[in-house]
């Protein structure tokens, strides 16, 4: 039976207690021995409110030193008490071991229990965890592998499979962690945990709802990073990982198949990485994210074969009717609950019924935009595809929804795609919704990928008409089950949106625009000031010198800028901004507007200097360079303020002329954006 850890401890202890467990953390096993050596009784005091121990802490750490100095000072006979001692969540040392990462330690351990290591190893914590079970959520893959071949000396692994305070299997929690090369070996070791399910969902559906364990969808890299990235290896060893690191097989493969030359190489390639990952923290940081994307991917692939959740049959009859509505077909709230009828036949089905269907693991990652794991679901399992979810969704109604585009990577036969295309985008769900509603609707809409509300109103504008190119042209005007077009819930849904992105351009417009004309007024001013004056014949005095030259294009090409944006400020600001204008008309006319008025500033600040240096003189070269410093701190200024904006507005022009030429060109569509 373990024992609870139940020494109460009195007020004069207390500062006792403190030089204890700070000792204990900083694992300074010789103190604590001088502390403990007359005052053994203190070994069992409770440090923690968590109660534990020194033992607790010790074995916490991983220190096979400090545990050496507690149980040599520990009587035989009650070495066994300590090592099925619990704190109170009822880990013992064992369950705090295994999460140290430390496979000597987890050895000095079993190795003290002797005969009794079968029950220590099978001994679990108040949430029926054993130590293997806490060591795949905490530890790392050599530590797993140390107990599970203790446990299967001793006893049954399949005993540790599972949670009993709630039924989450062993693999589950392996991924629930991010453990994901434990999970690969996991799955290696016994392949029927693929099918264990808690709350009724797979593995493969729980690991399609962790996007940021997928490159694909996770947040995006900057430029840097996304080199670093590519180049990295993600095979090796990075710091805050086990040092006991064991090469995946596919690197070992890859060795194994290189010529001598190719694996010197290979070598001083990973030692290049890894000498610059000890480092440089940032490089440390993406090489072990690189690595917990390829496990992930791996385990994917893995799951996607064994898993049979993907081809057993989903037949949701309730959802994925084609019956059309128009405008006086039927009145708002017609619907009867629970009951539908589908183009299978007119079967009706209880609403009870399809809400126990889960969702696929296809659908579930096309909602969360894994790319991976749906490439990999269709290339094993075509059929997928024809899934829907309880609502009657098809995989492009859930990834039109939730924003993703998730077949960018899909290789079929030209024929195969068109039928499958085809089959999806006329797909309409319980509620009436085609994929151009799923376009409209702002239900998953979380803020897009730019800075400013008219850009983010641009992007719901250029989603909504990419897919509205692949619907034919009587779903546009389809009612959903609330009496709605897809154009109408648009409008409705990004009401606020619209009006945000409205006061945004005005605000712009108007600031942008004084600024505008304030340089337009110095440039203009400074025509008929020429540097050091004229002479009596009325000529510049410097107009002989190419300097003089260079000031007077500055100030014209300073003046052109300036009131030319001016003129796209005003049109912009007189425009109705309409929700239609934010598609292409308001980012086009900002942008140029940008890069006219950054002209103008750049045109006025160069006129400036070369009337410094016309009329100063300067002979000493700091000076001069000074000066130039100086004069361009404005442009500096501006140029890195409104860098950002500035290149998101011209790479939304540049993206919208682009789309205007290419419609002119006879069989253009944008099929490739989805399927």
């Amino acid at each position: 039976m373990a024992k609870e850890v139940a020494l109460d401890i009195d007020e004069e202890n207390v500062e006792e207690m403190r030089e204890l467990y700070v000792r204990a953390l900083g694992n300074e096993w010789e103190g604590i021995k001088i502390l403990y050596q007359s005052k053994r009784y203190a070994l069992f005091y409770q440090l923690t409110p968590r109660g534990d121990t020194v033992f607790h802490i010790a074995a916490y750490k991983g220190s096979v030193d400090l545990l050496r100095v507690l149980f040599d000072m520990v009587a035989v006979h009650r070495k066994w008490d300590v090592l099925t001692m619990k704190n109170i969540q009822g880990n013992t040392l064992l369950h705090e071991v295994a999460m140290s990462k430390n496979v000597e330690a987890e050895k000095f351990l079993v190795e003290i229990a002797h005969e009794g290591r079968a029950r220590i190893l099978l001994d679990c914590n108040y949430l029926g965890e054993t130590a293997l079970y806490r060591a795949v959520a905490f530890g790392n893959k050599a530590t797993v592998e140390y107990l599970a071949n203790e446990v299967e000396r001793e006893g049954n692994l399949q005993d540790h499979f599972t949670r009993t305070f709630d039924g989450l299997s062993i693999l589950h929690n392996a991924i629930m962690n991010g453990k994901f090369e434990t999970a690969i070996w996991l799955l290696i070791k016994d392949p029927e945990l693929a099918m264990q399910k808690y709350l009724e969902e797979t593995s493969l559906q729980l690991l399609a709802r962790m996007p940021t364990a997928f490159k694909s969808s996770s947040p995006k890299m900057n430029g840097l990073k996304e080199i670093i990235y590519r180049f990295i290896p993600g095979n090796l060893p990075y710091r805050d990982e086990t040092h006991q690191h064991v090469p995946s097989q596919s690197s070992k493969t890859r060795e194994h198949h290189r010529p001598m030359t190719e694996n010197i190489s290979l070598r001083m390639y990973d030692h290049f990485w890894l000498s610059l990952a000890k480092g440089w923290n940032l490089i440390n940081e993406i090489g072990k994210t690189k690595k917990r994307h390829e496990f992930a991917v791996k385990l994917a692939k893995m799951l996607v074969k064994m898993d049979s959740s993907s081809r057993r049959e989903h037949c949701n009859l309730e959802g994925q009717n084609t019956i059309m509505r128009f405008s006086g077909d039927r009145k708002k709230g017609d619907k009867k609950k629970g009951e539908a009828l589908s183009q299978t036949g007119g079967v009706d089905i209880a609403a009870a019924t399809i809400e126990e269907l889960p969702d696929t693991p296809l659908i579930i990652a096309a909602s969360t935009g894994i790319k991976e794991i749906v490439n990999e679901i269709i290339e094993v399992y075509p059929q997928a595809l024809e899934h829907v979810t309880r609502n009657g969704q098809n995989i492009l109604h859930v990834a039109i929804l939730h924003r993703h585009r998730i077949f960018d990577g899909i290789k079929a036969e030209k024929e195969v795609r068109e039928t499958v295309k085809q089959r999806l985008v006329l797909g309409i769900d319980n509620d009436g919704d085609t994929i151009l509603h799923k376009a409209a609707s702002a239900k998953y809409y979380r803020g897009g990928t730019t800075s400013t509300a008219a850009l983010e109103l641009r992007e719901e504008l250029r989603w909504f008409r990419k897919v509205e190119k692949l619907v034919p042209p009587h779903y546009k005007i389809h009612l959903n089950n609330e009496n709605q077009t897809a154009e109408q819930l648009f409008k409705d849904q990004h009401k606020e949106q619209l009006k945000e992105a409205q006061e945004w351009v005005k605000n712009t417009s108007q600031s942008c625009s004084t600024v505008a004309v304030l340089v337009a007024t110095v440039v203009f001013a400074a025509a008929f000031t020429a540097p050091g004056g004229f002479r009596e014949n009325g000529n510049p005095v410097f107009g002989d010198k190419p300097l003089y030259s260079f000031f007077t294009v500055m100030d014209v090409a300073g003046l052109a800028s300036s009131l030319t944006s001016v003129v796209l400020f005003l049109s912009v600001l007189t425009s109705s901004l309409d929700l239609g204008d934010f598609h292409s008309t308001i980012p086009r006319k900002l942008s140029f507007g940008f890069t006219c008025l950054f002209f103008a500033i750049a045109n006025t600040v160069l006129s400036f200097t070369a009337t410094i240096i016309l009329t100063v003189h300067l002979k000493k070269a700091w000076t001069t360079t000074l000066t130039y410093a100086a004069a361009f701190l404005p442009v500096s200024a501006y140029a890195i303020v409104q860098f950002g904006m500035y290149i998101a507005y011209l790479k939304s022009a540049f993206i919208s002329i682009f789309e205007l030429v290419k419609s002119f060109f006879e069989g253009y569509d944008d099929e490739y954006f989805f399927i």
